[in-house]
C-alpha cells in the first residue's frame, strides 16, 4: 500500500509538472492551426445566457417599472449575447467571439 501511494504520488507531480509547462500548447492544439491566440480561450469571460422566456418576463417587469435594474440587466444580455466579448490586451484590446474563444482579433490604440 505504501508503495502504491507513493509511486501514484510520483505519477501525479510529474502530471501536474508536465501540464503547467505545457498548458498553452494544449490550448493551441484546441484552436485551428493558424489562429492568432492573444487571450487564453480558457481564461475569456463568459456572458449570462438568457433565454427567451426570462428575456420576455423582464421586458414585461420593464413595462410597468423601466428603473428596474435587474430586469434592464437581463434584456441588455439577452441583446449581447452574440457580440464579440471585448478583451483588454496591451494598449489596445482584443475580440473574441462568444460562440468559439478560438476566434480572436486585436484592436489596436
Amino acid at each position: 500500500m505504501y508503495v502504491k501511494t507513493h509511486i501514484f504520488s510520483a505519477v501525479l507531480l510529474a502530471m501536474v509538472a508536465v501540464g503547467a509547462g505545457a498548458s498553452f500548447q494544449s490550448v493551441r492544439a484546441q484552436c485551428a492551426p493558424g489562429s492568432k491566440i492573444f487571450i487564453d480561450p480558457r481564461l475569456v469571460p463568459h456572458r449570462m445566457q438568457v433565454g427567451r422566456q426570462q428575456f420576455l418576463q423582464a421586458s414585461a417587469v420593464l413595462t410597468h417599472n423601466p428603473n428596474d435594474p435587474t430586469a434592464r440587466m437581463i434584456v441588455e444580455s439577452y441583446y449581447q449575447q452574440g457580440q464579440p466579448i471585448e478583451v483588454p490586451y496591451g494598449d489596445g484590446k482584443v475580440l473574441v467571439s462568444p460562440a468559439d474563444p478560438c476566434v480572436q482579433q486585436y484592436l489596436g490604440p
